[in-house]
């Protein structure tokens, strides 16, 4: 087998523009990654920990404005779930939310297009038509029951997955995906071979539900958070596509190196 092996300065050129190509792909990754731990941590502060009732019992500033700490209680009561906020009630998921069953669509039946295609382990191809309008949220149904993913565009779940439809008494898709982070959904198998999640017992599982107008806060917050992780992947999806177009040009030589930098600077703005 014969290759072209251009000559070892060209080589190292050619690996350090590539290189740079995927450096900005793992500094995306790890902005994403911090984040979305950003949003979670605010979820269970809010709502699993309840950090600023607990402050304002106590008398402590809770540590945020004014008018999103008068949101909170200053006080705990009783529930079937223990001690809560006062004021919040205990949901059952199914009055929250509705997993609706994904749609069977088979690798060669899928058309090539923009539309990701979603199983129960994430993404798994792409399609030409949609199923759900987006954002969305996916769980895993059989295979890798429980799991939630969060789909920032247009997207088509299949058979193997639930998505979430919201209900009018919990709007907010963003508290919805961090709520179900928080259920260990995985344990609500059903009895069969393949690992798969019972949707009735799902429903099923309790809910501490704070006032509709202190969960909409947190979804402004968490949704410019989901936003910018969005741009991210995006960013990082068509500079993965310009690395790996360069790479053959530049090794045949079609592409020179120069012009490859240049390319790769504007692309990064």
């Amino acid at each position: 087998m014969h290759i072209t092996l251009p000559p070892l300065p060209e080589q190292r050129a050619i690996a350090h523009i590539l290189g740079t190509l995927d450096d900005k792909i793992e500094l995306n990754r790890r902005m994403n990654e911090t984040l979305e731990a950003m949003a979670r941590a605010l979820f269970q502060s809010w709502f699993v920990d309840f950090d600023p009732v607990r402050a304002k019992a106590a008398g402590r500033d809770p540590g945020m404005p004014k008018p999103l700490a008068d949101l909170f209680p200053d006080s705990f009561e009783d529930s079937e779930l223990g001690e809560i906020p006062k004021g919040w009630e205990v949901k059952k998921l199914g009055d929250l939310l509705e997993l609706a069953y994904g749609k069977a669509l088979k690798a060669e039946d899928r058309q090539e297009g923009d539309v990701p295609v979603y199983g129960s382990n994430g993404q798994v191809g792409w399609h030409n038509a949609r199923l759900v309008v987006g954002p969305g949220i996916v769980v895993g149904r059989k295979g890798n029951p429980g799991i939630a993913t969060w789909v920032a565009t247009d997207f088509f779940p299949i058979d193997t997955t639930f998505y979430v439809l919201p209900k009018a008494s919990c709007q907010s898709l963003e508290f919805l995906f961090h709520m179900l982070r928080t259920h260990d959904l995985a344990s609500l198998g059903a009895d069969s071979a393949v690992p798969g999640l019972n949707r009735n017992l799902a429903t099923m599982s309790n809910q501490v539900l704070p006032p509709a107008e202190l969960f909409g806060h947190f979804e402004r917050f968490a949704g410019e958070l989901a936003r910018c992780v969005n741009c991210g992947n995006e960013e990082s999806r068509t500079l993965a596509a310009l690395r790996d177009a360069l790479l053959p040009k530049l090794i045949s030589g079609e592409v020179r190196v120069g012009d490859a930098e240049r390319f790769v600077r504007a692309e990064q703005g």
